[in-house]
């Protein structure tokens, strides 16, 4: 895991890398339905200037012993899991909506604003203040690590709609790879059934990032694992595939099918892996 002043490092690149390239655009651009389903770039770049704005809320009620909700948002609990999604959903619209011809100037300032903020936490603060959070208080360094993963990933949505061949950043792909096993979870792992137990799936990536990890499947639990031993099966694709994989920008049946996910099967039971996976 990045430490937080990285982190920050990598955000503030990575908003300049943003900027830099909305400066092309306007709104005919900003309606182009993005990878993100449901959402057009502008919605995209909404979304961003929104959760920045309510990340820095957020964080400076924090520092000073607040952690009730910021105006406008609901107290913690208030909105069931399952809505939540939609919620965010609404304030990146509304937020694009709001800005109009100005989102990239609006977009701008909420993103400058947040990014000051962690440059001041990181001179003076306690990254352990606890804070306001849309599930659950959190940490205020749980908001860099997850605006670091949300800008990678939606700066390549709101790239992909004019160049299906966008890239991430190379020095953010390893930190947005710690999704896996949240994935993996939420995927069901814990309910797969190998045929011969115990087995071992290895998964690594080549390109900018080299990230490997185990896939361990035993008689009392299916789990993530550090890259030891001689694997059952590899798994091998570009870092940038396996990122946008775990957040859920390309179906693995996609990857396999097309080969960008390559098998390496010594003992012939890959496949029921890469099946389950395809699911």
């Amino acid at each position: 895991m990045v430490s937080t002043a990285e982190g920050i490092k990598l955000i503030s690149a990575e908003t300049a890398r943003i900027k830099e390239y909305l400066r092309g655009t306007g709104q005919e651009e900003w309606a182009l339905e993005s990878p993100c389903e449901g959402w057009t770039v502008g919605d995209v770049i909404g979304h961003l200037g929104w959760a920045a704005e309510f990340f820095a809320d957020s964080i400076s009620r924090g520092r000073a012993a607040i952690t009730t909700a910021p105006d406008g948002m609901p107290e913690i609990g208030t909105i069931p899991t399952s809505e939540i999604s939609a919620f965010i959903a609404r304030m990146a619209k509304e937020y694009n909506l709001s800005a109009g011809a100005d989102l990239i100037d609006a977009f701008s300032s909420s993103v400058d604003r947040l990014n000051s903020l962690f440059a001041l936490m990181e001179e003076d603060g306690d990254w352990a203040t606890l804070c306001w959070g849309l599930r659950e208080l959190r940490p205020a360094k749980a908001y860099v690590i997850s605006r670091l993963s949300e800008m990678v990933i939606h700066s390549w949505d709101i790239r992909y709609p004019f160049n299906n061949r966008a890239g991430l950043s190379p020095e953010c792909i390893k930190p947005v790879l710690e999704r896996l096993p949240v994935w993996l979870n939420e995927h069901g792992l814990e309910n797969f059934k190998a045929t011969h137990v115990p087995a071992r799936y290895r998964i690594q990536t080549t390109g900018s990032a080299n990230f490997q990890k185990d896939v361990v499947i035993a008689d009392q639990e299916n789990r993530l694992d550090i890259a030891e031993g001689e694997p059952t099966a590899t798994f091998t694709c570009h870092a940038d595939h396996l990122a946008l994989l775990v957040w859920g920008r390309i179906k693995p049946s996609e990857l396999l099918a097309d080969g960008r996910l390559a098998i390496e099967d010594r003992a012939g039971a890959g496949q029921e892996f890469a099946d389950w996976l395809s699911n």
